[in-house]
């Protein structure tokens, strides 16, 4: 596939814990009975025809993808019906990649063990969901490594990799590895996987016959469960005559779409004509068509015989709550990626439309009646400490969502939101929990507890998420874009898109134009600044905020596509020391409408995100501290400063003010490393030299978060838990002080609840061991 990438960055490594499955209902371990096999052009499961309408998945197997989000999408997969999924190849590293970035393949027989453990758990997930699998082995194109990349290693040119022996055994190990390798969470070799319905060569291979006749006798001399597909560049130019005599090539994958300027129908029935009764015709990836033309394709498939079609492409819901975004395609206005069961920012590219034709296919082409859709699992709510950022994970299946509010954990409960959607896309590098509904009706000073459930397009809901609470309403400080304390300069026009705050916003194309917002503080402390505007795709890609405060700037950019229609979108958490010279400014760019709504203000007890490019809040006590710019995933991110230790053993810093009752959160990072004990996380109720402390850690050896406490430098283990811990990916860490009550959070989780008295107040700080590691949101609020 050589257009997705066009509009996508690959940025942040998310990876998390496989003991956040747990908060779902656990499903018995499915498995499969049969390989696929083939018998002529028919593929087989058993003594049945096996036949599918799939989808895609491009970003499941990438190195950075966290095993929540695997499961989401491969429930999601197996709820639909629409339970085949073709990955993207495995990521191969680049000459351009950013020291610290990690893939599947680092060089030749150097395979990254973090990397593939995504694969072992996409396998496991695959199983228990009933969903089958091709997996590709490389890449034509170099998004994230690919055939260059593999020649390069060995200084040769791309077109070197289809001849030179030393390139092909490098490559022939890697498939040896790959199908000989022992699944860490089942125990199962991959070659003796049923989830796997097939292995490709690769995707769109520029290939000659000779190296895909070498390739194919060689995967299956080492392979025989599995099917193998050409993966050959078969577009309008027709399928290769050496692909359909070789007999170790069972399945011939063409991809169609609009774009290519071909008759559909003409293309279709040519290509099964010329597989009939030799291969097998999987349609191995389409996407730009209208609904019409989509059903059009999906009834030619059916009922010419076809085995198969994969729908470019689907997404899954984030971490940190909303979805990977359904990014347009090829500058089209109709084509999206699909997100289950369809959203209304979907609307424009006719998503539901497109789920239901897919669905209904995929039952029929069986001979199988479309099933309602499965009442969904619980939500898992995110603890907060605002009412008007609460959020969620969202679950496979669900349209929308009802919050229900209390005073008390134990109800009696009322309703607050109806029908609440969690359609909001979530930018791949996003840190922090993302705001899906805004509780605008609380008193303040009232502490309120939440609950949510979700709700399928059929109306039946599930059970109840996990109560959070108690949170406190605080008064915030809102300037809208009506408001005394609003300015602008240049041109700017009205928008009521919804969303807007007040039920207007405004908006701007013209360079140079600004939008300033001026709070007028009368009590000096920390504040988180919170922006809001309305959604619209054409919004503004990289749009940057300048926030003035205590005689210093910081300068955040975001995307303004992202996190928006109306919630409240957290950018920094800095220092005002009051009066009306302070500001928060949106400068206009080139190219985009630029959105100006309100601006929200509220005190917390310190925070840092490093944007004012330094790290003057920090005293180091040891290790190497640094500020710097993060990279995110294979690329380096400028405008985003961090705060890194680059050195060995133990590496401490502290700041700030001493608290007692309070909760402390971090995002941290850590880069692959191998040592022993290698972890990073938070300190809390420390004295200065820190020979007294909390700290709550992420064991990047062993696999857990940890809570120890350390009295005249002894110390001692006060809970732990097991989690998948994976270099290179963005952890929430957050742990609640309350008196003796200790309670640790990963990723809005909580993992660890203890009782400890021996430490009652103290300062914060961050540490870590034999692991280098970024640090970003700091951010310490009350209970």
């Amino acid at each position: 596939m050589n257009k997705w990438l066009k509009y996508v960055t690959l940025t942040v490594m998310l990876l998390t814990f496989n003991c956040f499955f747990n908060l779902w209902p656990v499903r018995a371990q499915a498995g499969f009975t049969d390989f696929i096999t083939r018998s002529g052009d028919t593929l087989m499961e058993g003594t049945s025809t096996f036949r599918f309408i799939g989808a895609n998945a491009p970003l499941l197997n990438r190195a950075w993808t966290d095993p929540t989000e695997i499961e989401d999408a491969i429930r999601a997969a197996g709820n639909s019906g629409i339970n085949v999924l073709r990955l993207y190849p495995f990521e191969v590293k680049m000459n351009s990649d950013p020291v610290e970035t990690f893939r599947h393949v680092m060089g030749p027989d150097n395979y990254n063990e973090s990397s593939f453990k995504i694969m072992d758990k996409i396998l496991q997930l695959a199983n228990q969901y009933n969903v089958r699998l091709i997996v590709p082995f490389v890449d034509t194109h170099n998004y994230i490594g690919g055939v260059a990349d593999w020649a390069a290693f060995r200084g040769k040119a791309a077109s070197e990799f289809w001849s030179d022996p030393t390139v092909k055994q490098d490559f022939k190990n890697f498939i040896h590895y790959v199908t000989h390798r022992t699944n860490t969470y089942t125990g199962v070799q991959y070659k003796n996987d049923k989830a796997i319905l097939a292995w490709q060569l690769g995707n769109e291979l520029y290939s000659t016959d000779s190296w895909v006749s070498e390739m194919a006798a060689y995967v299956k001399s080492i392979d025989s469960n599995h099917l193998l597909t050409d993966g050959g560049y078969v577009r309008a130019q027709g399928i290769k005559t050496n692909a359909l005599n070789d007999n170790h090539i069972d399945i011939i994958d063409p991809h169609i779409y609009e774009y290519h300027n071909v008759d559909m129908v003409t293309k279709l029935n040519e290509w099964r004509n010329q597989t009939k009764g030799k291969k097998a015709l999987i349609i191995g990836e389409f996407g730009d068509y209208t609904p019409t033309k989509t059903e059009q394709l999906l009834d030619i498939v059916q009922n010419n015989g076809t085995t198969g079609v994969f729908y470019w492409g689907s997404m899954y819901h984030h971490k940190m709550g909303g979805w990977h975004w359904p990014l347009p395609q090829k500058n089209t206005n109709d084509w999206s990626y699909l997100r289950y069961p369809g959203l209304p920012t979907g609307d424009w590219a006719n998503e539901s439309t497109i789920i239901t034709l897919l669905r209904n296919y995929a039952y029929s082409i069986k001979g199988s009646t479309v099933p309602p859709w499965p009442i969904p699992d619980a939500p898992v709510m995110f603890p907060v400490d605002s009412v008007h950022t609460l959020s969620w994970m969202g679950v496979s299946g669900a349209s929308t969502y009802d919050v229900e509010r209390s005073t008390s954990s134990s109800g009696p409960w009322t309703t607050v939101g109806s029908d609440v959607t969690d359609d909001i896309t979530t930018p791949r590098h996003h840190s922090f929990t993302v705001p899906i509904f805004n509780d605008a009706s609380v008193n303040d000073g009232t502490s309120y507890y939440y609950r949510v459930k979700a709700k399928n397009v059929d109306g039946l809901y599930s059970p109840y998420s996990n109560i959070i609470g108690p949170i406190k309403a605080k008064s915030g400080t809102i300037v809208d874009n009506e408001s005394s304390g609003y300015a602008e300069t240049g041109t700017w026009g009205t928008s009521t898109l919804s969303g807007s705050y007040g039920g207007s916003s405004r908006y701007s194309s013209t360079f140079g134009s600004t939008a300033t917002w001026k709070p007028n503080i009368s009590t000096p402390g920390y504040y988180n600044v919170y922006v809001r505007y309305p959604y619209h795709r054409g919004s503004a890609v990289n749009a940057q905020y300048t926030i003035y405060h205590n005689g210093v700037t910081n300068t955040v950019s975001i995307d303004q596509t992202t996190i928006a229609d109306g919630r409240w979108r957290l950018i920094d958490t800095v220092f005002f020391t009051g009066g009306p010279e302070e500001y928060v400014k949106l400068a206009v760019g080139s190219g985009f409408n630029y959105r100006a709504d309100a601006v929200m203000l509220e005190p917390q007890y310190f925070g840092d995100g490093f944007q004012n490019n330094s790290s003057s809040n920090w005293t180091s006590l040891s290790g190497s501290w640094s500020l710097t710019s993060d990279v995110s995933g294979d690329t380096i991110d400028v405008s985003s400063k961090v705060l890194k230790q680059s050195g060995t053993g133990i590496a401490e810093t502290v700041t700030g003010s001493t608290y007692s009752n309070a909760t402390i959160t971090i995002a941290v990072k850590a880069y692959d490393n191998k040592m022993v004990n290698a972890s990073a996380g938070l300190v809390a109720r420390a004295n200065s030299d820190f020979s007294n402390m909390y700290t709550l850690r992420i064991n990047f050896n062993l696999n857990k978060v940890q809570l120890y406490k350390k009295i005249s430098s002894n110390w001692t283990k006060l809970g732990e838990a097991d989690m998948t811990a994976a270099p290179g990916t963005w952890y929430l860490l957050k742990l609640e002080m309350n008196g003796s009550s200790l309670k640790g959070y990963v990723n809005g989780v909580k993992k660890i609840s203890v009782s400890d008295s021996s430490l009652t107040s103290g300062y914060i700080g961050l540490r870590t061991y034999d692991q280098t590691t970024v640090f970003d949101n700091i951010l310490v609020s009350s209970n």
